[in-house]
This record gives structure tokens, sequence and C-alpha cells, in this order.
């Protein structure tokens, strides 16, 4: 089975970019004002590199162009086929780690979502309750919506907010609390590179001896553990583009992790 990927430039600005508005766009042979054009001859020579080093068999499966082809220093996007294997997951984190330095990122056409690791134009908000239902450039007034139905009682009763530096911030639903974390990464094409932090509510933390050990601590005195309303401000600081919010105490998992 093969994959269908275009990979296209952001431009610099504030204008929502839906994958599906953008891609339609493109098919239409128009340029979306979520993007630019950009000199697709780097990212070309890094693909015929990738084709060049897959196994035999599946060489002849890898096809690209860009579009327009007599312009590939000023191109709208570029078009790929290439071998899709069972987990998706790893051809997406494959073109990440060799194109993402290009400053391109990447539309599965198949699945109809950004590649796994590929930023999007403002923001990504997924859910673990429908994986592949992904919500791109949401705004604040849809956050508690969003949040509030992470279902604690689901098999995997989470939350992701991922912004186009793909930095992210995360809430995981315990009961009628969420247990939430942030992330900076600094340097896509090693995202070994990161900082992550769990955030703790400091007023909880009066009522216990510090350094504290989480291990029995009931849910209501529990710093990890914060209200839906401690969540939905969170989010919003991260999606407003602030620094992680000073009220509440951030604790570095690094090591954790």
């Amino acid at each position: 089975m093969n994959a269908t990927c275009y990979f296209w430039k952001w431009a610099d600005n504030d204008l929502p970019g839906k994958p599906l508005e953008v891609h339609a766009a493109l098919l239409r042979g128009e340029l979306h004002p979520a993007l630019q054009t950009f000199d697709a001859r780097p990212v070309l020579a890094a693909i015929e590199a990738m084709a060049g080093g897959s196994p035999p068999a599946e060489r002849d499966e890898w096809e690209w162009l860009a579009e327009p082809a007599n312009q590939k220093h000023a191109a709208r996007f570029i078009l790929l086929n290439c071998p899709r294997p069972s987990v998706a997951r790893t051809m997406h984190e494959q073109l990440s780690r060799q194109l993402l330095r290009f400053g391109v990122t990447c539309f599965d056409e198949g699945f109809g979502m950004m590649g796994n690791w590929f930023p999007p134009k403002l923001n990504e908000f997924q859910s673990g309750q429908w994986p592949g239902d992904m919500r791109y450039d949401i705004t604040a007034d849809e956050l508690p919506v969003l949040i509030k139905r992470t279902d604690p009682k689901s098999p995997n009763p989470y939350s992701i907010l991922t912004d186009r530096r793909t930095h992210f911030v995360q809430c995981l639903a315990k009961g009628r609390r969420f247990v939430v974390e942030w992330r900076e990464n600094y340097d896509r094409a090693d995202f070994e590179k990161f900082d992550h932090w769990k955030a703790q509510d400091k007023k909880r933390s009066a009522v216990l001896k510090m350094p504290y050990t989480p291990t029995g601590i009931p849910a209501a005195l529990d710093l990890d553990f914060l209200t839906y309303a401690d969540t939905v401000r969170i989010f919003e600081a991260f999606l407003r583009g602030e620094s992680r919010p000073a009220q509440y105490h951030w604790r570095n998992i690094n090591a954790e992790i």
C-alpha cells in the first residue's frame, strides 16, 4: 500500500490553514493564503536520497514532483507517493527526520490530516478517545468543550494541544480532575531535546510536608490533580502563546520520561 503526501510551506502570517481546505485549494490550482511558495530543490534532493536508500524492491514505488514543475525554486507544493508501512507513524517520522529542516510540513492525503511530527499552521487538538479525529487551528472558545468531553472512563482519557513550534500541552482525566503537562521541543530535527513539566497546585502544597512522596496521597490533596477550570486556563495560556502560568508550580519531569 502506498501513501500520497503533499509537502508545503506555511506562510509567515496568523491566518488559519485547515489542512483539508489548503489541500482543496491546491487541487484547484490556487495558493491558499496560509501558504507561501518555497524552493523545492533541496527537498526533492532529500526525497531522492531517501528513495535511493530504501530496499531495492520498494524503490520503484517512490514517485515525486514539484508543482509547478518548471518553477521548482518557487513551488506551491511537492507531491510524493511512497510505500506506507503497516504503522503510518513510522513513515511520518522517517520523513520528518529528513525534511523538517527545510521548513516544510506534510499532509497525508489518505488519512486527511497532517503527518506525525509535522507542524500545523496554528495548532492541532487531538483526543485519545477518537484517534485520527484531529481539530486544526481551534480558537479559545472551543477549548472548554473539547476538554470537557475528555472522558475519564475511556481507555485513553487524554487530550493534546500542539502548536506550530511542536510544543504541546496535554491533560489526562482522573475522575473529576486532570493531570496537566507542558512540553517545549527545542529542535525539530531532534525530539530528544526538550523540557517537560507537570503542573502542580501551589495551594495544596501548603498542607503537605515538602518534599513529598506522591504514593498514597488522597486525590483531595494530591498536587498533580487540577480542576477542570485550571486545565482550561493552562490550555488557553498555551493557545495564546504565553508562558506557563505562574500561579501553578511546574515540576520538571524530564528524567521520568
